[in-house]
């Protein structure tokens, strides 16, 4: 009886595997507003090849919901934009061979924790949210952000094979070890519900906007590029050279279609070495392996006592925007080009804000704890 039983399981494994294309590679992607993609969509990203796909994971006027559709963006719901997954699959379609397609399964929360995608643990978290505009983005994902990924994917992989998870999310929470633990387990979720070989798919887990870019959550960058020391087949996308937008909080168009380049050509080095050295000797050719640089020379000393924040900056401010972590400014001080000056603290949201101090040459930035 054992015997016969091995031999149904080979016979459904070989079954399984020639009814999946090998050279349909699919990846999954998630995480919360950069992943999801916040800057325009620009002429030439509409240029998409046939041989790049992507799972809608939500019903929408161009999409329907579990089926296939040509990458054009916005890739992850239709009320989204552009987004780093997009110039992931582009990068890729130029180096892969040509017989290979290369498929997009995208779920992404703006604003969400890293628990929204914990299957334990998020029924819970999502019952009590509160927000209208997180609540209008929960539903179209069935409120389980988590189980929308995972029945996509299955549905992607009766097709093709999984080859890699993205993820861009941190900067609601990613400032110490749960977070990292958190994400861990949910890579372990995926891989014990799909059946993939954990050594064969590596989770590449990219940097939020840099804090010398002004990047208002750039102090989640120390936990991201942790994680690749405790976990094995984990590896850390660098955004250096990703410019942001003027929120500082998400990357411009060309900061998204470099911060994808950087997401294939990681996957490459952790998975091939001859492709990413081809990879990178195209990006070089076309210029496009280097983002733009920033140069400020505003630097800034903030002290609190009470509800007053004393600040001594390097050169003239002219204004401060004070950000809540999830993106929204709360307030703004106009200065008009004051070196040392103070701000009431008495009337901002009881949270943890960044304060974002804007000179003609550039911007600083500094927490404060309210």
């Amino acid at each position: 009886m054992k015997h016969i039983i091995i031999s149904l399981i080979t016979v459904m494994a070989s079954l399984q595997l020639h009814a999946q294309n090998q050279n349909f590679w699919i990846f999954l992607c998630f995480g919360q507003s950069n992943m999801a993609g916040q800057a325009p969509i620009e002429e030439q990203d509409l240029n998409v090849s046939d041989r790049y796909l992507s799972m809608a994971t939500t019903d929408g006027p161009d999409r329907k919901l579990g089926t296939w559709r040509k990458a054009v963006p916005p890739l992850c719901r239709a009320d989204a934009h552009l987004g780093p997954a997009d110039w992931f699959g582009h990068t890729l379609i130029d180096v892969v061979p040509d017989n290979v397609r290369i498929g997009i399964v995208s779920v992404a929360v703006e604003g969400c924790p890293i628990t929204f995608f914990d299957k334990d643990q998020n029924a819970p978290l999502i019952a009590k949210e509160e927000r209208d505009w997180m609540n209008g983005i929960l539903n179209q994902y069935g409120r389980d952000p988590y189980e929308r990924l995972l029945a996509m994917a299955k549905i992607a992989a009766k097709d093709g094979v999984i080859k890699g998870i993205l993820l861009h999310q941190g900067e609601t929470d990613a400032y110490n070890d749960q977070w990292r633990k958190t994400l861990r387990k949910i890579y372990r979720d995926l891989q014990q519900e799909l059946r993939f070989d954990s050594t064969a798919v590596p989770l590449l887990v990219g940097e939020v906007v840099r804090g010398e870019y002004g990047g208002i959550c750039g102090h989640a960058n120390p936990t991201i590029n942790d994680i690749a020391n405790h976990y094995p087949n984990t590896y850390v996308v660098s955004s250096e050279g990703c410019l942001p937008s003027d929120d500082n909080l998400h990357f411009s168009s060309e900061g998204y279609r470099l911060l994808g380049r950087h997401y294939a050509l990681r996957y490459l080095e952790a998975t091939n070495p001859q492709l990413a050295e081809v990879c990178r000797q195209k990006l070089a050719a076309a210029g496009l392996d280097k983002g733009g640089t920033v140069s400020s020379k505003l630097t800034v000393e903030a002290k609190r006592s009470g509800e007053t924040l004393s600040v001594v900056a390097s050169e003239p401010v002219e204004k401060v925007d004070v950000v809540s972590f999830s993106g929204q400014t709360v307030k703004t001080f106009i200065l008009n080009g004051k070196k040392n000056f103070n701000l009431s603290l008495k009337d901002l949201p009881k949270e943890k804000l960044v304060f974002v101090f804007q000179s003609p040459s550039g911007k600083a930035t500094t927490d404060v704890e309210i």
